[in-house]
């Protein structure tokens, strides 16, 4: 069995999860595991300094600046030549044998993308509502939300899926550098790993492509996902601020044609949960001013 694969961490500030990370990483990674790779965008905290004593056999990249989560991710990538990306959240963690069985579905399909596995919570429930969805429709960018949950129950099968969330990722390098990886005007963070997707979709059809199938879950790969952790620390107001300036920008690249009308319904949106949501109000405010100004 080869060791094929390199991790790659995105850190921007954050507190023990990331340590947890990195911990799961190495006691779990398995004759796959190549190299691990722990990008600090820019958080000026120290913690990139402390996590490179914890854990020498990590490379750390700390970045003088907060680029966004798509630049630290490719500059992550670029870090090494192995010939398949583990993208993982900071507050993730592999259980044991996940990542054997990510590879051994890459193994399985040749011509298939990338492997997600299931995301659990701490308290074993599944995320796969959250984190296993189709590419979002006009309709649905016009009120503000992601695409619709790809399934209803948690898949107990390998099924293909047109957008899981970037959160846990095992993607060939050749699909990674085909597309350029992440889209780095998408800062400093969401919405990138659905421009991916959505991407990934156009040259899957032609015979130069490296892939005719995009992402596959794999149920019997589980990993860790704690939550939550970049939008505490960036707080409610800037996060809805990044969330739909960035839905702006991704509407600009899919739905040109009808981005006048999905922009209109998009802030009658917001005025309507800045009334309904009054302790959210600024919020949906900064919100409603991002789009305005994107």
């Amino acid at each position: 069995m080869t060791a094929d694969t390199l991790a790659v961490v995105v850190r921007w500030r954050g507190g023990d999860e990331v340590r947890a990370c990195l911990a799961s990483i190495l006691a779990r990674g398995g004759p796959r595991l190549a190299a691990t790779v722990l990008v600090d965008s820019g958080s000026g905290d120290g913690g990139a300094e402390n996590l490179a004593a914890e854990f020498p056999t990590v490379r750390v990249v700390a970045l003088e600046e907060n680029l966004g989560f798509a630049y630290a991710a490719n500059r992550g990538a670029a870090e090494g030549g192995e010939p398949r990306l583990l993208l993982l959240n900071p507050d993730t963690e592999l259980l044991p044998g996940s990542l054997d069985e990510l590879a051994r579905g890459l193994d399985r399909r040749p011509a298939t993308a990338g492997t997600v596995p299931l995301l659990e919570g701490t308290d074993g429930a599944s995320q796969h509502r959250w984190q296993l969805r189709r590419l979002p429709t006009a309709f649905r960018l016009a009120t503000g939300r992601p695409g619709a949950p790809a399934f209803q129950a948690s898949p107990t099968t390998e099924e293909p899926v047109a957008q899981p969330a970037a959160a846990a990722w095992l993607v060939r390098r050749s699909i990674w550098q085909a597309l350029g990886g992440f889209d780095e005007s998408f800062a400093p963070a969401w919405w990138e790993d659905v421009d991916f997707c959505a991407r990934l979709e156009k040259p899957r059809q032609t015979d130069s492509f490296p892939a005719t199938e995009g992402f596959v879950v794999q149920p019997a790969a589980r990993i860790l996902h704690h939550g939550g952790s970049s939008v505490a620390s960036l707080g409610d107001e800037s996060f809805l601020s990044a969330y739909h300036r960035n839905l702006v920008r991704y509407v600009s690249l899919h739905h040109p044609q009808h981005a006048s009308t999905i922009l209109a319904c998009l802030r009658l949106t917001l005025r309507i949960r800045a009334i309904a949501q009054p302790r959210r109000r600024r919020a949906y405010r900064a919100a409603l001013s991002s789009v305005d100004e994107a």
